[in-house]
C-alpha cells in the first residue's frame, strides 16, 4: 500500500509539472530542486498555505541565516503535496522532534490533523542517490510524502539563535546562581561583555537578522556577584543546576585535577562540543558529548567537562520552543478565522541511550 501511495503521489506531481511545461509557448529549462520547491509552494492548497506560515514562523524564532550552512542542512527536507484522500479534520498541527525516528513518524502520521513535522536534526544530511523503503529513515520520509506531511529542519539555526538551545542551557546555570530571568526562566545574551553574570556567544554571528543581536555559535556563561544577582558555583552546584535544567538523573563528569573548585566560567555547546569548545578558555565545558582525547586535553588544561548525552542537551528546549512556535503561527493566521494551529512535542522522541 505504501509503495502504491508513494508512486501515485509522485506520478501526480510529475504529470502536473509536465502539463505546465507543455502549455508554455517558450522553451522551459529543466526543473532544478529549488524550482520544484517553488512550484509546489505556488499550488493553491491548504497544505502549502500552512507550510508557508510554518516557514515564516520559524524565521521569526530561529532564522535559517544563523545556521552553519557550510556543513549543516536546514530548512525544507520534504515539501509534501496535498494528500490524495481528503482528511476528516483540518490539518493544522505541527509535531516537533529531535530525530525523525520510525516511532516519531508512526505517532505523527496516526494523527490526521498533522500537516508538518519539524525536526531538529536533518533527516537528509548529505546528497541522496535514491530513496528506498528498505532504509528506515528514507522510509519515514516516503511515508510522510504519501501522507501529505511536510518535514522541516532547524538544527544549528536553533543552536545559534537568541532564545535557542544553547541559551536555554546557559540560562539554567544563571537562574540557579540567582540571576533574574524572564518568567520562562530565560536570560538573553549580551553583545557586550561586562563584569556581571552574563551569557554571550562564543562565536558571535555577523550580519544577524533584526532581533538576533548577540546570536552566534556556542555560549559562555560568566558567574559573578553583582547588584543584579549571581555568584560563582561549586562543581556540585553546577551538576545540580544542569540536572535540574535538562531533567536528568545522571550525567558524566571529567574533573580536572588542576581545575577550579569554584566555577566562574562555563563554555556551552549543545550536542557534540569537541569542535566548538576546542581551545576555549573556561573553568568548565558543558556539552552533550566529546571525543575521548578532547576530554583528556581539556582536563590537562585545567578544564572540567560535563557530558549529558547528545540529544539530552537538545530535547528539553523543545518544550520551551513549541508554545512560542504555536503563538507565532497563530499570530500569522490572525486574519484567517478558519486556521488555528497547534504545535506538539512528540512523546515518541527520546534519548536513545540509557543507564543500565
Amino acid at each position: 500500500m505504501l509503495r502504491q501511495a508513494v508512486r501515485s503521489t509522485l506520478n501526480r506531481r510529475a504529470s502536473l509539472l509536465v502539463s505546465r511545461s507543455c502549455s508554455s509557448s517558450s522553451p522551459t529549462p529543466p526543473l532544478l530542486p529549488h524550482d520544484l520547491t517553488m512550484t509546489a509552494s505556488a499550488e493553491s492548497s491548504s497544505s502549502s498555505r500552512h507550510f508557508a506560515r510554518l516557514q515564516q514562523a520559524v524565521q521569526r524564532l530561529t532564522p535559517l541565516a544563523l545556521a552553519e550552512t557550510k556543513w549543516d542542512n536546514v530548512g525544507i527536507m520534504v515539501e509534501a503535496p496535498e494528500p490524495a484522500t481528503p482528511t476528516p479534520t483540518p490539518r493544522t498541527k505541527v509535531v516537533c522532534c529531535i530525530d525523525l525516528t520510525t516511532h516519531v513518524c508512526d505517532a505523527a502520521l496516526a494523527q490526521p490533523d498533522v500537516f508538518a513535522i519539524l525536526t531538529y536534526h536533518p533527516p537528509i544530511f548529505s546528497g541522496l542517490k535514491s530513496l528506498s523503503l528498505s532504509n528506515p529513515l528514507q522510509r519515514s520520509l516516503l511515508r510522510c510524502i504519501a501522507a501529505g506531511v511536510s518535514v522541516y529542519t532547524i538544527h544549528t539555526a536553533a543552536d545559534n539563535a537568541i532564545g535557542g538551545v544553547n541559551d536555554y542551557m546557559g540560562s539554567g546555570l544563571l537562574q540557579f546562581a540567582g540571576v533574574e530571568t524572564d518568567p520562562d526562566g530565560m536570560c538573553w545574551p549580551s553583545p557586550e561583555p561586562s563584569g556581571e553574570s552574563s551569557l554571550a556567544a562564543l562565536s558571535p554571528a555577523k550580519d544577524v537578522p533584526e532581533g538576533q543581536e548577540g546570536a552566534g555559535g556556542g555560549r559562555i556563561v560568566r558567574l559573578a556577584e553583582s547588584a543584579k544577582g549571581g555568584r560563582a558555583l561549586s562543581r556540585n552546584e553546577v551538576v545540580r543546576a544542569v540536572k535540574q535544567r535538562l531533567n536528568l538523573q545522571y550525567l558524566q563528569a571529567a574533573w580536572s585535577p588542576t581545575g577550579a573548585d569554584e566555577i566562574k566560567t562555563v563554555a556551552i555547546c549543545a550536542g557534540s562540543g569537541s569542535g566548538v569548545l576546542k581551545g576555549v578558555n573556561a573553568d568548565l565545558y558543558l556539552t552533550g558529548e566529546m571525543g575521548h582525547h578532547d576530554i583528556l586535553a581539556a582536563n590537562a588544561a585545567g578544564i572540567h567537562v560535563l557530558c549529558c548525552n547528545h540529544s539530552a542537551t537538545e530535547r528539553p528546549w523543545l518544550s520551551y520552543f513549541a508554545p512560542r512556535l504555536q503563538d507565532a503561527l497563530n499570530q500569522l493566521a490572525a486574519g484567517d478565522g478558519a486556521d488555528r494551529y497547534e504545535v506538539q512535542v512528540s512523546s515518541e522522541d527520546r534519548e536513545p541511550l540509557e543507564v543500565v
